[in-house]
């Protein structure tokens, strides 16, 4: 053989052990890697979303979850919103054998429209977010107040882009950005660019919420705005709705926000150093929470079927279905 093919070999054969060499390295290094606190949660909380819903998918019967010491009597009317009913759909499938064929006990509307249906009679019983403060003004109306009973856990999450390199936020520092003092990203990501803070719209719930848990109305700064056509078709100025900018920042609740970070290029951040898990949420770590309610009238009886409804709602089984449903159960 000659020289120069037996140096053209060795070549080879040396970059061959070295590419094995350099593969090696990278696939232990990548084995071994460690993850951040919030990208240990993120992956927890996708193969906790991934349980629930390969849960979800096989549990297309709800009869598991009945009871038999449950209903012997009228099953109750129940009201729901949007946001609710789910658990009130779940509740029906459930306890389907306990409600005469072709009788209607599930009911949609708003929140306004359940609360005067609920203290007027036609419904036994709603479930309902927290109430802003001119819903709870009429119970003034109606000769009975009612009874708010938790049954699920909720939080108001803060969302920002993907391509943004922060993590936390303390409390302070979102009430100094939405009060307008904190104006860039500067002391949070040491890049100069002005904070875009969204906000929802003013008579919403989620802004109620908001106003209630992070920030009063009255020291908020103005929101953006866009023009933009009203429901008469005119051209006005709105509140902009968050767009996942890269400067950009904006809040939802976890109901809806766990979806809107598995679809879009969005993340959740931790707040005081706590991320927004169920886990968190449901142990009432996480900083900025609230609840789902269980509403009844307050002069309703023990052992009524709205009453015994509360009680199932709030009992072990109750609490699978809850979570079952979508939502995170009381801890």
């Amino acid at each position: 053989m000659k020289k120069s093919t037996k140096i053209g070999m060795s070549l080879l054969f040396l970059l061959l052990f070295t590419s094995m060499i350099s593969t090696t390295v990278y696939m232990y290094y990548m084995g071994n890697k460690q993850t951040t606190p919030i990208e240990e949660a993120e992956k927890t909380e996708t193969t906790e979303s991934t349980e629930t819903e390969e849960a979800s998918s096989e549990t297309e019967d709800w009869s598991r979850f009945f009871t038999t010491d449950f209903y012997e009597s009228t099953f109750p009317k129940i009201g729901v919103s949007a946001v609710t009913a789910p658990i009130g759909e779940n509740i029906v499938s459930t306890f389907r054998s306990n409600i005469p064929e072709g009788e209607n006990v599930l009911y949609y509307g708003t929140i306004e429209d359940n609360i005067r249906k609920l203290l007027s009679r036609e419904y036994d019983i709603i479930f309902s977010p927290a109430l802003s403060d001119e819903l709870l003004e009429i119970q003034r109306e109606y000769p009975t107040d009612l009874d708010f009973i938790p049954i699920s856990n909720e939080a108001l999450v803060f969302l920002v882009s993907q391509k943004n390199s922060i993590q936390n936020l303390y409390l302070e520092d979102i009430q100094n950005i939405y009060s307008g003092n904190t104006k860039t990203w500067e002391n949070f990501t040491r890049e100069d660019e002005a904070i875009i803070a969204y906000q929802k719209p003013e008579n919403s719930l989620i802004q109620y919420l908001f106003c209630s848990l992070v920030l009063p109305k009255d020291m908020l700064m103005i929101p953006p705005q866009e023009i933009r056509p009203n429901a008469e078709k005119e051209l006005e100025s709105m509140i902009s709705c968050y767009d996942g900018g890269e400067y950009a920042i904006g809040y939802d609740t976890y109901y809806y926000a766990k979806d809107i970070v598995f679809d879009y290029n969005v993340k959740m951040l931790s707040i005081d150093g706590i991320y927004p898990t169920k886990k968190n949420i449901s142990k009432g770590i996480y900083p900025v929470m609230t609840n789902y309610y269980a509403i009844v009238r307050e002069n309703s009886y023990t052992g009524s079927p709205e009453r015994k409804l509360v009680d199932y709602l709030t009992s072990p089984i109750g609490q699978e279905l809850i979570q079952e449903s979508g939502y995170i159960p009381l801890g």
